[in-house]
């Protein structure tokens, strides 16, 4: 299990950008053999977004696309067709995030497929699904934020929607995309049945909003904009600005955590406060309380607060940026972060996100260069060197 309890899987892939390629790292992080398909002349468009290492290395590339080998191929040419049908034949899994107009006209639909490979784990992602009045819209992440409803319950009340600060939607939808081939495989050992599966962005993200958007199903209360707060909870629960302008991020929703709060920062008076007395009530006089509670911890410092709050044990963390988190150690002692060797330039990257004691994930091979594995996959699957070349000659493969 040295490389990882996927190994010995092949998956094959056709995507781009985000979820798509994400998707299918997870999936070679955990040890399959991911074989990344993409067009002849320019590759996954991807590849053309910055930042980019001295050697003109895309970051963005690097990191979504370590753990495979890359096949560059023209899909338009009925050889090129050919050569992913003979290599599909092989998989266990196939993966795309394009649209279904574009692989049917390469032949790379399910029901073209299934024949040549019954056990075949066939999964696409889309932007908001092939059902429904949405399901032609472009699945890009900020159209997936506006739609999913996260939006409306981050920010503030008073000003427009503030995106959140990472491809959420994206990476959510490759999350649970892998988790979903990961189920059809275990059905497919069980059964022998292969299965197509489909994932949207639209309904990966809701995922992500299970106990928010399942108490409004159940109450019907549209939660709101809470500012620095939550539409979860009542202050003090939220994110507190202190006297050196830095942050704390206090959970203390619970009524006796009120309480501690209260002795702790030297305001007993509001433990005994009828307005303030349950959560119920402190979500009544959320206004009153959130002015009340800004102006207790402007008197310290944030890693007073922290300290101080923490001895009374409470539940307190400061709020980080990406230089905090890296320079603090924690990342490093924990195995978080790896390190690639690339032609083009070094790439550091976080690691898989859980341990896996006993067939841990890995970082085997950095991001392909374009179409560097063409030939290596092409004998792989039965083709001579004559054909490879005169495959090449006529620009079929790169």
């Amino acid at each position: 299990m040295a490389y990882g309890p996927l190994h010995g899987y092949r998956v094959v892939e056709y995507t781009h950008l985000y979820a798509g390629p994400y998707c299918c790292q997870l999936l070679g992080d955990l040890g399959a053999d991911v074989i990344k398909v993409e067009p002849v002349h320019r590759g996954e468009r991807i590849r053309e977004q910055g930042p980019f290492s001295p050697g003109g290395l895309s970051y963005p590339f690097a990191v979504r696309n370590r753990n495979k080998r890359g096949l560059a191929v023209d899909l338009e040419t009925p050889e090129g067709q050919e050569i992913v049908h003979r290599l599909v034949a092989t998989a266990d899994v196939f993966v795309h995030n394009v649209r279904p107009q574009t692989v049917e006209r390469w032949g790379l639909s399910y029901q073209r497929l299934r024949p040549l490979n019954p056990r075949l784990v066939y999964a696409w992602i889309s932007g908001f699904g092939d059902r429904g009045p949405y399901r032609d819209l472009p699945g890009q992440d900020l159209q997936i934020q506006a739609m999913s409803g996260i939006l409306s319950v981050t920010g503030y009340p008073d000003r427009p929607s503030t995106p959140i600060g990472d491809h959420v939607g994206d990476a959510a939808g490759g999350i649970i995309t892998a988790l979903a081939i990961l189920a059809a495989l275990v059905h497919r050992e069980r059964t022998g049945e292969g299965q197509e599966v489909h994932t949207s962005l639209l309904s990966s993200l809701m995922a992500f909003q299970h106990d928010r958007f399942s108490t409004f199903l159940n109450t019907l209360r549209i939660p709101t904009k809470q500012g620095m707060g939550s539409p979860a909870a009542p202050p003090p629960y939220g994110i507190w600005q202190c006297r050196d302008g830095g942050e704390i991020a206090l959970s203390a929703g619970r009524d006796e955590q009120w309480r501690e709060l209260c002795h702790a920062v030297g305001r007993p008076d509001l433990a005994e406060d009828p307005r303030f007395a349950t959560r119920d009530l402190r979500e009544a006089h959320r206004p009153l309380l959130t002015s009340l509670l800004r102006e207790i911890f402007l008197q310290k410092d944030r890693d007073e607060w922290i300290a101080h709050l923490r001895h009374h044990g409470l539940w307190v963390t400061p709020v980080r940026d990406y230089g905090d988190i890296v320079a603090d150690g924690d990342l490093e002692a924990t195995g978080r972060i790896v390190d690639m060797d690339h032609p083009l330039g070094k790439v550091r990257a976080l690691a898989f996100p859980a341990d896996l004691r006993g067939s841990p994930a890995t970082v085997r091979r950095p991001a392909p260069l374009l179409g560097e594995h063409t030939g290596e996959v092409l004998r792989e699957i039965g083709y001579t060197e004559e054909e490879i070349e005169a495959l090449r000659h006529r620009g079929v493969i790169r």
